[in-house]
């Protein structure tokens, strides 16, 4: 079912993250930031890519990552614009600002705040995102960064060989890009003020698309007010699916529970009392 979960009753605000395919047709990250204004901690929510919703433009189901694509049936809606309707009708969040970046932009903006930090168990790799990680902690590049959030495959050395890592799956993939977010957040705290980190990353411009109230500089004002936010305290929400073969014979997967109910249970700060 996809119910709208109630209007917030504090004021909030929300960011949609949303991360481009090579392609740039198809979402491969979708990320929605809620960041409530009464000091009630943010939530970050990761939408799957083959979540079957309700698609605005063609009015049947589709994958959510295929509203990246954009509308011209009559209308003519830009693909971030079209996401962010597909997530506020499944959600019930109306979106107050989306950024968009490529693969690219990802690795860039790692490299130019110094890497962030990857902790593993063990040894890991996956020839198609091109992994290769050592076991315990790695100061990680852009590219090692990204290798580990697009791995699917991934395996882990134990015990003198290589086994595939149990459970992964897109949502694995899921919890590594919103940890990878909370990890970038941090790095923040290494500079002196919101300006010395814009002037940091004021080069990759190009690599990112906002809404049109949104802009660098105000996207890493956002970002540096979630500074001091002991990041183990943010609440990161997994929407429970299932898979589904639709008529067509596409994978896709089923949400199990509205949104409503699985923000009341793990959120339930951000309702208004019934």
């Amino acid at each position: 079912a996809v119910t709208a979960v109630p209007a917030p009753e504090a004021d909030y605000l929300s960011v949609l993250l949303i991360g481009s395919d090579l392609s740039g047709n198809l979402a491969d990250v979708i990320m929605l930031a809620v960041i409530p204004d009464d000091g009630t901690e943010p939530m970050l929510v990761s939408l799957p890519r083959d979540l079957y919703l309700p698609n605005r433009c063609t009015q049947s189901f589709t994958k959510i990552n295929a509203n990246l694509a954009g509308c011209r049936n009559g209308v003519d809606i830009n693909g971030p614009t079209l996401l962010a309707l597909a997530v506020e009708d499944f959600t019930g969040f109306p979106i107050d600002h989306f950024a968009l970046f490529d693969f690219e932009g990802f690795e860039s903006i790692i490299d130019e705040v110094g890497g962030v930090e990857i902790c593993l168990t063990y040894a890991v790799r996956d020839s198609r995102s091109d992994l290769d990680l050592p076991a315990g902690c790695t100061t990680a590049t852009g590219a090692e960064a990204l290798a580990w959030v697009r791995s699917r495959h991934t395996q882990e050395y134990v015990q003198g060989r290589w086994r595939t890592m149990p459970g992964v799956s897109d949502l694995t993939r899921n919890q590594r890009q919103q940890e990878m977010i909370l990890a970038m957040i941090e790095k923040a705290r290494s500079f002196g003020s919101p300006n010395d980190l814009t002037a940091k990353v004021a080069s990759l411009t190009d690599f990112f698309t906002f809404d049109d109230q949104l802009g660098l500089s105000q996207a890493i004002s956002i970002a540096w007010g979630l500074r001091d936010v002991q990041l183990e305290k943010v609440y990161r929400l997994e929407i429970p699916v299932k898979n589904h073969r639709t008529n067509q014979g596409a994978a896709v997967l089923i949400p199990v529970t509205s949104f409503n109910e699985l923000i009341e249970e793990f959120y339930p700060k951000v309702l208004i009392p019934s």
